[in-house]
Parts: C-alpha cells; sequence; structure tokens
C-alpha cells in the first residue's frame, strides 16, 4: 500500500493531532510528511559505544558525524540523502540556523555540547550516498545506557518515529539485555530491522561463529525471525550486505514500510492520549464528593505502584551488590589458591641440568602461566554462570513482580473510574547479557634485570638461584592479573545487566501507568473550575473520546490490511476516507463512560 494508504492515515490524523501535546504532533507531522512522499526513515541504535555513528559515515562514505573513544554523540542528527551538502541545527525553541559541517561536532557531541546544554533539538545534514535512494533519512541516535542520562533519553525521543531499524551490537561485549530490550521498543512501530554485530576484529576467530549465532538466537524474538544479523568490522571494511539489504528492502517495501509505521506511530500516539483522556473525563464527570473520593483512591493506586516499582529496584540493587560482594570474595580466594599452586609448582629451585638456567626458567614460566591461566579461565565460567543465573532469576522475578503489580493497579483504576482503558503492549523480556570474553593468555611480561652479557658470564648455580628467585617475584604479580582482568569484566557485566533491568522497570511503570498520571493531573488542574465551565470541558472530552476511539480503530483496519493480516472487523473491509462526524456519533467505538468510585480487591484500592 502506498499513496492511498498514506492519504487516509493523514485524514486520520487530521482530528487526532489537536489533542496530541506539541512534542508528539511534530512526531506525526514528520512521519506523515515521510508517508505522503515515500521517505524512508533508517534508525541506527543501540548501547554507547557500539560505533554507530561509523557506520552512519561508511553509508555516506565520508567523515560527517563524529566518532571517539568515550560515548560521542548527545544529539539525534539525521542525515538525509540528497544535494547540495549542507547542514542546519534546529533548536528546541522552534529556531532555526544554518551551519558548517564543521560546526556539527560542537552542537551533537557529548563534549561540545555536554548533556545537550545548547537546546538543540535535532541537527540536519544533507549528503550525497553512492549506497541508499535520494530523500532516504539516516538517524544516528545517542547511545543509551551511558552515563549521560540524558542522552538515553534523547535516543528515546529519536525512536519515536522509524521505518527501518539498524541495531548496532558489538561482538564483545556480546549483545546485551538493555540492546534486547531496545529492539523489543523499536519494533513497536519499525516495519523491519537488521542487526550489526560491529567489531568482529577484537574476538578470535573460532569465536566469531558462537557470537553470531547466540546474537541471532537472541534477537529472534524482539526482532522476528526474519531479522538479518550482519557481522562485521566497520574500521575495517565497508558495510557492503547490510547496504545490499537496505537498499533491496526501500527498493522493494519502502513505500509499505512508511505507511505501515507511521499508521503505528499515530495510533501509539492516539491510543496514549486517550486513556488520559478517558480518566479525566470519568473525574469531571463525577459529583465533587464522588470526585474526592475517586481521586484519593487512584493517588493511592499510583503510591502503591511507585512504591512496588521501589520495591522491584531495590530487589535487584539488593541482589546485585550481595552478588558483587561474593564475587569479590570469591576472586580473592580463587587468587589465594592460585598462588599457592603456582608457588608449590615452583618450587624451592630450578630443574637441574642438562638445560641452560636460562632454558629452565622460560620452561617453568610457561608451565606456570599456563596452568595459572586455565585455572582463571575454570573460575571466570564458573562465576560467570552464577552470577548469570541469580541476576536472571532477580530480574525476571522482579519484572514479573511489578508487571503484575502494576496491571491490577491499572484495572483498579479502570474499576474505580468505570472506565475501559487500553490494552497495554507488553515489552518482550529482555534476555540476560551474555557472558564476556575476557582474554586470559600467559602473561608475556618477563624481564631479565641483568644484561645478558654479564648474566653469561655469571657462573651456572649463580644465574639458577637468581632466575628462581625473579620467577618467584615475577609469580606473585603475574598470577593475580588475570584473575582482575576477569572479575573486572564480570563487574562490568553485572553493572550493564543492573542498569538493563532497572530501565526495563521504569519503561514498564510507563507503560502501565503513565496517562493514568496524565489524566489525573489534568483533573485536577480543573477542580476549582465553575460547573459551566465543567460542563464544557466535559463534552469537548467527550467528543475527543469519540474521536479517538473511531481513530484507533480505522488506523487497526488499516495496518491490517497493510501487513496483509485478517481485518479487526472483517465486514468494513477496508479503511474508508475519514470523516469526523460519523466517529463522534459512533456507539461503537466511543469506550463507555460513567459510574462511581469503589474500593476492590487485589491488593489495590
Amino acid at each position: 500500500m502506498g499513496p492511498d494508504g498514506a492519504r487516509d492515515i493523514a485524514r486520520i490524523a487530521e482530528h487526532v493531532r489537536p489533542m496530541l501535546p506539541e512534542d508528539r504532533r511534530m512526531v506525526v507531522d514528520h512521519a506523515l510528511s515521510r508517508a505522503l512522499t515515500g521517505r524512508v526513515r533508517v534508525l541506527v541504535l543501540g548501547e554507547a559505544k557500539r560505533g554507530k555513528s561509523t557506520l552512519v559515515n561508511a553509508l555516506f562514505e565520508r567523515d560527517l558525524l563524529p566518532t571517539g573513544a568515550l560515548p560521542v554523540t548527545s544529539v539525534a542528527t539525521t542525515v538525509t540523502v540528497g544535494s547540495p551538502l549542507h547542514a542546519e541545527v534546529r533548536y528546541l525553541d522552534g529556531a532555526l540556523r544554518p551551519v558548517g559541517l564543521h560546526e556539527v561536532t560542537g552542537l551533537v557531541s557529548e563534549r561540545g555540547n555536554p548533556s545537550n546544554i545548547q537546546r538543540v533539538d535535532t541537527v540536519r545534514i544533507t549528503a550525497p550516498s553512492p549506497h541508499l535512494p535520494v530523500g532516504t533519512e539516516v538517524v544516528d541516535t545517542p547511545g543509551t545506557g551511558s552515563v549521560h542520562r540524558a542522552n538515553t533519553a534523547e535516543s528515546a525521543r529519536a525512536r519515536a518515529s522509524v521505518d527501518l531499524a539498524v541495531l548496532v551490537v558489538a561482538a564483545d561485549p556480546p549483545v546485551s539485555a538493555a540492546e534486547l530490550a531496545l529492539a523489543a521498543d523499536v519494533m513497536t512501530t519499525a516495519a523491519a530491522a537488521a542487526v550489526v554485530v560491529n567489531k568482529i576484529d577484537l574476538v578470535r576467530s573460532d569465536d566469531l561463529a558462537e557470537i553470531v549465532e547466540f546474537t541471532r538466537a537472541a534477537v529472534a524474538e524482539p526482532l522476528g525471525e526474519g531479522g538479518p544479523v550482519f557481522p562485521l568490522s566497520l574500521r575495517a571494511a565497508a558495510p557492503t550486505e547490510l547496504i545490499a539489504w537496505l537498499r533491496e528492502r526501500i527498493d522493494q517495501h519502502g513505500a509499505q514500510d512508511v505507511t505501515s509505521s507511521t499508521a503505528r506511530t499515530l495510533r501509539r500516539e492516539a491510543s496514549t492520549v486517550l486513556d488520559g483522556l478517558l480518566v479525566e473525563h470519568e473525574l469531571l464527570t463525577s459529583a465533587a464528593q464522588d470526585r474526592a473520593d475517586v481521586v484519593a483512591t487512584l493517588r493511592d493506586i499510583l503510591d502503591h505502584a511507585r512504591a512496588a516499582q521501589t520495591t522491584a529496584r531495590d530487589h535487584v540493587h539488593g541482589q546485585a551488590r550481595r552478588a558483587r560482594t561474593r564475587l569479590d570474595a570469591d576472586h580473592d580466594r580463587e587468587v589465594a589458591a592460585a598462588l599457592t599452586a603456582a608457588r608449590d609448582g615452583l618450587g624451592s629451585q630450578l630443574p637441574s641440568p642438562p638445560r641452560r638456567p636460562e632454558d629452565a626458567a622460560q620452561v617453568v614460566r610457561e608451565q606456570l602461566g599456563a596452568m595459572t591461566a586455565r585455572r582463571c579461565a575454570t573460575w571466570f565460567q564458573r562465576a560467570g554462570a552464577e552470577l548469570d543465573t541469580e541476576l536472571r532469576a532477580a530480574a525476571q522475578r522482579a519484572l514479573a513482580d511489578l508487571a503484575g503489580d502494576l496491571a491490577k493497579a491499572r484495572q483498579a483504576a479502570a474499576r474505580a473510574l468505570h472506565v475501559h482503558l487500553g490494552e497495554v503492549d507488553e515489552l518482550v523480556p529482555a534476555e540476560a547479557a551474555r557472558l564476556p570474553n575476557v582474554d586470559i593468555g600467559q602473561e608475556d611480561v618477563w624481564r631479565e634485570l641483568v644484561t645478558s652479557t654479564l648474566a653469561g658470564r655469571l657462573p651456572a648455580a649463580v644465574r639458577r638461584k637468581r632466575l628462581h628467585r625473579h620467577l618467584r617475584d615475577w609469580v606473585d604479580s603475574a598470577v593475580p592479573r588475570p584473575f582482575g582482568r576477569a572479575r573486572s569484566a564480570l563487574q562490568r557485566w553485572l553493572d550493564d545487566t543492573t542498569r538493563a533491568t532497572e530501565r526495563a522497570l521504569a519503561n514498564t511503570w510507563h507503560e502501565q501507568l503513565a496517562a493514568l498520571e496524565t489524566g489525573l493531573h489534568e483533573a485536577s488542574r480543573h477542580r476549582s473550575d465553575t460547573e459551566e465551565a465543567l460542563a464544557a470541558r466535559r463534552a469537548g472530552l467527550g467528543e475527543h473520546i469519540a474521536v479517538l476511539g473511531q481513530a484507533i480503530a480505522d488506523l487497526d483496519r488499516l495496518i491490517a490490511e497493510i501487513n496483509g493480516s485478517p481485518s479487526p472487523d472483517p465486514g468494513r473491509g477496508r479503511a474508508r476516507p475519514w470523516d469526523a462526524r460519523s466517529s463522534v456519533s459512533s456507539p461503537s467505538t466511543a469506550p463507555s463512560l460513567g459510574g462511581s468510585a469503589g474500593v476492590h480487591g487485589d491488593g489495590w484500592p
């Protein structure tokens, strides 16, 4: 479906748009503009420092965006295929300013614009690309999960409108729980997605197939079985297979993808607003005393929900702290045991002739290094498996408990208000991150403190004793080092998994109750209005609710037609050109209103 579907969506949007907050109108307007012109929007997203900006530069074969060793991007940057080459910045206050390419780094980088203190809304660059059709938009998003929290929020804002998604992960560390949650989130809007496994040059070639297969299996649920996975090193080669996939997808399905994602974008925005309006309408319809009772009930529900979220977060953090304490203690025990084993293996003297003392020392060093590496690798796998089991269980329990608590809170609110709140899409639960790789090779640091010329003149017995003494010193420093690297890798994994779970908990709360909180806030703003003003407000809300209900029903039919799935209402067929009069008066789509507050069971008011 191409222009006809886009025009149908535009007609629906004419009636939905006035009810959206200003920032959400901009999202819908831009999506509609792309749908009507067939311009595909490709969103490049992922955790911090995965190579997203480097990938965008590769698609345009020029250094348009800054890259670096630290989290760089702080503002979403859109690069549109076209010419001539130019750039402009739009600020949050709506002001536009043309800029030179040399100014882009100072606007979109964390160094030049930390936490977006310059209040940049977006930077737009137009540049030719030898790989993508003219008009294609490629969006580089700030990395989620970095220490810069504003970057994570900016990335979420950029994900509101997307046709095709490219999730960039790393071969090491491998795909994380946060990245899987990110994939699930973006697929509520995107029509299709691919995964780039970057930095394959940092892992051993014999590990690559396992890493790619793990990534493919991990993303199958949030992205769908058909989402391709491309392993590559952006530093070493062009992403030719990804480019071929993007080009083929845009050529064959671009118009349909834009229409489908735009319909889902508009439906999501309409559904979110509708829940808030239902809550506000019911509160303003109640008599004064009933209204006060319902408000108190809803606030109690929200307090319970916030407490549930805090409890879930505290549970996860508590488990993580206990796990880290045990990891540190286990590390210290393993290092002590490895040192004892290495000293025992060294013995009181080097092996006797016929070997030269230097050759004997080298053999002993290699043997001790190999033994330490084996012990460390065994400990790393065991400790990692224990952490994985413990944190996975803690995260799943916390998310399941919170989702259940919030669902009950939402149901209790609906009962108290006597309204039907829309169904909330369940977020795909994020799997725990695969344990990272860590280099536990033998220590190569071995340096004689006496020159080889002088060493060769010393008697063999003296050299043997001196080399044995140096080996003892070497053991004390060389044995703990691989264990320290292994512990650091596990600590980073533990921190990443904990942050990912915390974000999942926050997303769960927002999906379930944000609209309820908004409706309560809006109703509270009007509680002191005159009865005449309240009546006018209620009438306006009722009309808006009917319009949104009809819009959602028509969008559902349109989305089903685009995707080739059965229509939610087979008798109605194709979504008709939209008419506001029929929607406002349609009893079949306007949600029911009315009722009084009450207190219900299930642990919620």
